[in-house]
């Protein structure tokens, strides 16, 4: 009951408190000696003072009918505790602003907190910039973080946002345009975005053979921000309808910027060459990448079972499979054997 009753006063606004509203706090089944007990406890610890002018129940033994709520006594545990959590967290992140908030904000910044001083104590402070969706997914693991749940406000909070190096304004996209197939788009643009520029390099004397109005080099996690600008870009209409196949490395980084883009823009995995990409030779090397459970089940989801199983294994495993370990003429062949077709479809507007 002691820490219920701690949990009610830490929310009280005001700094006086009736001993009736303390006895709505108790459980109904808490016999008076109970409380009585409780309330001594909270009066030897100073957390409530009586106001002895406001008399006493008629109860024995009896209690101040009023009290004033010590708030600086009730918040020196958590002061405490961020004091030395100051002493073991990265010397950069700054908690003293936490001393002024509510408990509340801290118990919920406090996991997110961790997990920073966890990157700066392995990685050190970024040399350059990068995305917010990328530096989220880094810090956090969780790409929408930083833009979408509070993670640039905590790192403002904390002193980190321009150490950090998060780029605001994205870079434009690059990509190549098939002007005859934009020309001839009928209800929707197609696009192919790969993650890397090998890949980019090895499909772009081809293009023209393609059905998509544009080849667009993804620059890993470039891509994510940039893909808001495509319309105004390729000057067409900003409600035109998108439709994007994605193929990136075979890996949890890789699956991330595809699971970025998928909720962002529906852009679906570039499945025939994922499957080529499947017959190659696994690599090792990536034991240090975060897991995106969501975006590995989100992903498998578009193959058949062993080929999901294929994926899993994988990953499990720790290896991976970067884009580039299909030859750039073994890539053109798969392309222009597909006819880049029998890809799921999704559409968005962009």
């Amino acid at each position: 009951m002691y820490e219920t009753f701690l949990k009610h006063l830490k929310s009280c606004k005001n700094i006086k408190i009736s001993l009736g509203q303390l006895e709505t706090w108790a459980d109904p089944q808490t016999t008076y000696l109970q409380f009585h007990q409780t309330m001594q406890a909270l009066l030897d610890n100073q957390i409530l003072i009586p106001v002895r002018s406001s008399g006493t129940n008629v109860k024995n033994p009896p209690l101040p009918m009023t009290y004033r709520i010590q708030k600086s006594v009730l918040s020196q545990p958590i002061k405490q505790e961020i004091k030395q959590a100051q002493l073991h967290f990265h010397p950069s992140i700054r908690l003293d602003v936490y001393f002024r908030l509510a408990e509340s904000r801290w118990r919920k910044d406090l996991p997110y907190i961790r997990q920073v001083h966890n990157y700066l104590t392995k990685q050190g402070f970024p040399q350059s910039e990068a995305t917010a969706p990328e530096r989220s997914f880094h810090l956090v693991g969780d790409e929408k973080w930083i833009d979408e749940k509070g993670g640039r406000k905590l790192l403002e909070t904390i002193g980190l946002w321009e150490q950090l190096k998060i780029a605001t304004m994205p870079d434009p996209l690059m990509f190549a345009v098939h002007l005859r197939q934009a020309a001839e788009n009928q209800g929707a643009y197609r696009h192919l975005i790969v993650e890397n520029k090998t890949t980019y390099y090895a499909i772009l004397p081809i293009l023209t053979s393609l059905p998509f109005a544009t080849l667009i080099y993804g620059a890993g996690w470039k891509v994510v921000s940039g893909i808001d600008g495509l319309s105004e870009q390729l000057g067409v209409e900003r409600d035109a309808r998108h439709v994007f196949e994605y193929f990136g490395d075979l890996d949890h980084e890789g699956l991330a910027i595809w699971h970025a883009l998928f909720q962002k823009c529906g852009a679906v995995p570039a499945v025939e060459l994922y499957r080529a990409l499947l017959g190659q030779e696994p690599s090792g090397g990536n034991e240090g990448q975060r897991v995106n459970k969501k975006a590995l089940e989100h992903f498998a989801a578009f193959f058949a079972d062993a080929e999901s199983r294929q994926i899993s294994a994988l990953l499990a495993n720790k290896e991976y499979l970067p884009q580039e370990a299909i030859p750039a003429e073994a890539l053109r062949d798969r392309l222009l054997a597909s006819g880049a077709g029998g890809w799921e479809e999704n559409d968005s507007g962009t």
